[in-house]
């Protein structure tokens, strides 16, 4: 699947290429550590009280997420301008946002200094970091229309993070046994270890990126403006939010939706409650089933191999069945367990669990690489309704849908257990019966139920390799001066199924970007 009328995309990549793309998700390190460690040093060498810090981190990630699509809308548009142009739309966002990130990421550092600091510096760190992650998660559709290539960079992207992170947690616990832990200096060293190193690979796989050139589908200035000479502040803002909810419209973007929300929910509830799981449910202790961590993380790493293999060959909707049925079979086992290990002896109940939730990351791996791969396909849907290569308008929306998530999970999860009559501080054996039933249940039947309801909306999304081709072709046709007239009925059926939209309100004779577009 190639795209004639772009030579940035109309070849296959390299594996230099793909592989200087891993320096992107590599670089994220440096967020990892912020995740990791930030509460822990803002709480404990600086005394900060508990309460204030999370109030100020969730200020700050609520502020991000919903400037991510903001960053989308800019980099989308970064050909309207001269440094756009010259550098290219993704790699000048990029170049723009890494010094921005370096220098607020420094200041989240900085000890003793007043609440009001960190909390201005988190918001505006939390501010400028989408605009180098809502790049990053656009490029496997920007740098290529070839399935098999989008396969591969979505398996670099998740090997990168992976072993960014890995390498974090190795390297800060021999830096840490070092300097030890006690005091603010080791975290500021080894917060600014990751700072250079991170840039670095930053600017590097910045550099290295392909991307589409500038044409009339990747100037997209000129349908914000529509009649108008120029667009002023507020009619971006306008913009900008227009954007946000307009997508709404487009079917395969809808369906899609259905089956990201889905997996998202299912994992974020099982991440919040892992531990209260183990340590009230089957009587474990976190540390008693953390020993397979090295090998989960390397068995992770061959589970991408595995999948991107696979997706290439069974399409990512398949693929997306087959890792939910896993891992529901897993989770109805974990269930069982839960049921039944009193009746085990201490040793059998871990090694199993063990043994599960270590599988559990092949189907989460098939799920999130399956779901990771569809979404780069949904801008080729965008790009024949509206005419315009929009990546990026996707990768900021998903971005703030991740942080929206994540925020009314975690407020459902304690809403819940605290109307159950969950003690806090309480040993493991003194929880109420009810609040252990629920934590088996919310923990096993919220992935089972959840898993299964996005099997049953990939049947509804019918983007797969064979109307891809249809769809590109069709575009590339389009985008060389060909007519909507000479559309054959089989390219037409095809784009009305995926678009949602009458084929002849396609390409821009919609109002999908520019709300005031009348065509």
């Amino acid at each position: 699947m190639s795209n004639s009328a772009s030579p940035a995309v109309g070849r296959k990549l390299s594996w230099v290429t793909k592989l200087t793309y891993a320096l992107l998700p590599l670089s994220f390190t440096m967020t990892t550590m912020v995740m990791t460690w930030q509460m822990i040093y803002y709480t404990q060498p600086l005394a900060i009280s508990i309460g204030i810090v999370t109030t100020m981190l969730a200020v700050g990630k609520a502020i991000g997420g919903f400037i991510t699509p903001v960053w989308g809308y800019i980099s989308d548009r970064m050909y309207s301008t001269a440094f756009g142009r010259k550098v290219g739309r993704r790699k000048g966002t990029l170049l723009i946002a890494a010094p921005l990130n370096l220098i607020f990421y420094v200041l989240l550092w900085v000890p003793n200094m007043p609440v009001w600091f960190y909390l201005l510096i988190n918001i505006i760190y939390y501010g400028v970091y989408p605009g180098i992650n809502t790049v990053v998660y656009s490029l496997p559709s920007e740098m290529t229309d070839d399935s098999k290539d989008r396969a591969q960079l979505v398996a670099v992207q998740q090997i990168g993070g992976g072993v960014g992170g890995f390498a974090l947690s190795m390297f800060n616990a021999y830096l840490f046994k070092i300097w030890g832990a006690d005091s603010w200096e080791p975290y500021f060293k080894i917060a600014m270890i990751y700072a250079v190193l991170g840039t670095v690979l930053l600017v590097i796989g910045a550099l290295c990126i392909k991307e589409r050139p500038y044409d009339e589908t990747t100037d997209i200035s000129s349908a914000d403006k529509g009649a108008a000479e120029k667009v002023g502040f507020f009619g971006r803002l306008v913009s900008v939010f227009w954007n946000f909810l307009s997508v709404l419209r487009i079917k395969t973007f809808r369906n899609y939706l259905g089956i990201f929300l889905s997996q998202m929910t299912f994992r974020t509830v099982r991440g919040q409650i892992n531990a209260y799981f183990i340590m009230f449910v089957l009587l474990l202790t976190p540390a008693e089933v953390s020993l397979s961590t090295g090998f989960s993380f390397l068995f992770g790493m061959v589970c991408v191999v595995i999948w991107a293999t696979l997706i290439t060959k069974l399409g990512g909707m398949r693929a997306y069945r087959l890792g939910s049925w896993f891992t529901i079979v897993l989770f109805v086992g974990i269930f069982i367990l839960g049921l039944t290990h009193g009746s085990m002896p201490k040793a059998t109940v871990t090694l199993v669990f063990t043994i599960l939730i270590t599988l559990f990351t092949l189907g989460n791996s098939g799920i999130v690489n399956a779901q990771t791969y569809v979404q780069s396909f949904v801008p080729d849907v965008d790009e024949l309704v509206t005419g315009k290569r929009r990546e990026g308008q996707y990768a900021g929306i998903q971005s703030t849908l991740e942080v929206i998530v994540n925020t009314v999970v975690t407020i459902l999860v304690g809403v819940i257990l605290q109307a159950v009559g969950f003690q806090s501080g309480a040993d493991v054996t003194t929880q109420s019966p009810l609040v252990v039933n629920v934590l088996l249940y919310m923990y096993c039947g919220t992935v089972v139920v959840l898993a299964f309801v996005g099997i049953l909306l990939t049947y509804r999304m019918h983007l797969n390799e064979k109307t891809h081709d249809i769809l590109v072709a069709e575009s590339v046709r389009l985008r060389n001066g060909g007519s909507m007239d000479d559309v054959t009925e089989e390219t037409r059926k095809v784009v009305e199924d995926l678009a949602g939209i009458p084929y002849e309100k396609c390409w821009g004779h919609n109002n999908v970007i520019n709300v005031s577009n009348k065509a």
